[in-house]
Formats: structure tokens, C-alpha cells, sequence
């Protein structure tokens, strides 16, 4: 009736040679091998002041690839992007190891760039980089950029072109943009009903008037963001 006793005796003492032996190895995801990665966000593009299409997502996990919750990661903007923010900028991985932040970006187009950290952690573990294209704002104001009056004779073309400028509601100039013009009083021509702003969100045409004495206008339109129309207006005294 010993045999039963003897046989967990002899279980027991193999378990243990294997734990004090070194040949059963628990996988360590809270120290050496550490690594963070980017899952997705890492290059993006969008309009000033608004959120990135894309979250800024990473991962933390062990050397043998296993997935570490818990960890805090950091979201930091570069020194050259001051603008703009992220929310969270600290964020806590799940039980599949990720975090994420939501970036907005700041009110000046051009490029930004951002980087996750991992904190608190005794190790040199890379920082993931991640960047964006900034571009203007959809069209808010027009605005006159040249002389709104000035003289002229009859017939002939006035001396300087109008001049608009469309801007975002940052005051960015908006490239592409669509500027409609139309002589409204004097019977005049442009010499163009339709202009798109350039890269400076600057839009132009000559101005011929109309065989008429008295004062003749010309405005500019982009549908009803503000200052639309502009007007422009030629007096004719000969």
C-alpha cells in the first residue's frame, strides 16, 4: 500500500528538478527584450486644425513577441511641430499590448512630426516615429488684394488687374480655390468669368470697361464665406 505515496513522492521531486534545473523557461514580459513598434498612423496627411484620419497606434511587447498590458507609452510632439496636440499624450496599453492617441493638427500647413515613448522603464527601447503633411483649411474669407477703385477712360483696359485672396479661417492662403467674376454694372469685360487662387491663394483678372461715362463694378465671388462678394469699382469721367 506504499506504492501510491512513493509515486507522488517521485512526481513531486521531478517537478522540482525541473524548476531548479533550468529547463522549464517562463516567457519574462516585464523585463529584458522589451520592444515598441507602430501598428498604424505612421504617415498621414490632413487639413490644419483638425484630427489626423487615423489614430497614432503602438505596441509594447516582449522579445518573444507576447503582448505586455500595463505599460505606460508617451505621445510627444517634435520641437518643430509646437503647434497642434495629442489626446491622450500618455496613454495605458490593453491586454493586446496597444496604445493610441488622436493627433490634431496644428494651424500652419506643412509637415509635422510626432514620437511615442515608453515610460518609466529601465531599458533603452527605440522610440516610434511617426509624421504628417498639413495642408490649408477648407476656403473662410475673401479679401481684396489690389486697389478696390481706381480710374479709367472709356473702353480701355484700367492699368492695374484685380487681385483676391482666399484664405482659411486661420489666415493660410488656400490654393485651388474657385473665383467667379462678373461685371455687374458698365457693361465692361474680364478677361475671365472663372480663376483658380495659387499656391499664395491669390486669384486675378484685367478689367476692360465698358464705353460709358460714370462708374462702372466688377465683383468677385466664392459662393457665401465671408467677404464674398468682393467689389471692385472704375470711374469714368471721359
Amino acid at each position: 500500500m506504499a506504492f501510491p505515496v512513493r509515486r507522488g513522492i517521485a512526481a513531486l521531486a521531478l517537478l522540482g528538478s525541473l524548476g531548479c534545473g533550468g529547463d522549464l523557461t517562463l516567457p519574462d514580459v516585464t523585463g529584458a527584450g522589451i520592444q515598441l513598434r507602430a501598428v498604424s498612423g505612421e504617415v498621414q496627411g490632413g487639413m490644419v486644425g483638425q484630427p489626423l484620419p487615423s489614430p497614432l497606434v503602438v505596441e509594447v511587447t516582449s522579445e518573444s513577441g507576447l503582448p505586455i498590458s500595463g505599460r505606460k507609452v508617451a505621445f510627444v510632439l517634435s520641437a518643430d511641430s509646437a503647434t497642434g496636440h495629442l489626446e491622450p499624450d500618455t496613454a495605458v496599453t490593453n491586454s493586446s499590448g496597444e496604445a493610441s492617441s488622436r493627433w490634431v493638427l496644428g494651424s500652419a500647413p506643412g509637415e509635422y512630426a510626432a514620437e511615442a515613448r515608453l515610460v518609466a522603464t529601465a531599458e533603452e527601447v527605440p522610440t516610434v516615429q511617426f509624421r504628417a503633411s498639413a495642408v490649408p483649411a477648407e476656403p473662410d474669407t475673401i479679401r481684396a488684394d489690389s486697389r478696390v477703385s481706381q480710374p479709367g477712360f472709356r473702353a480701355e483696359p484700367l492699368p492695374d488687374p484685380l487681385v483676391v485672396q482666399v484664405v482659411d479661417r486661420f489666415g493660410n492662403p488656400v490654393p485651388g480655390a474657385a473665383v467667379e467674376w462678373a461685371v455687374t454694372v458698365g457693361e465692361g469685360t474680364v478677361s475671365e468669368s472663372a480663376t483658380t487662387a495659387g499656391a499664395d491663394g491669390r486669384a486675378s483678372v484685367s478689367w476692360t470697361l465698358g464705353d460709358r461715362i460714370g462708374v462702372q463694378r466688377v465683383t468677385a465671388r466664392i459662393g457665401e464665406i465671408s467677404g464674398s462678394p468682393v467689389t471692385f469699382s472704375a470711374t469714368v469721367l471721359f
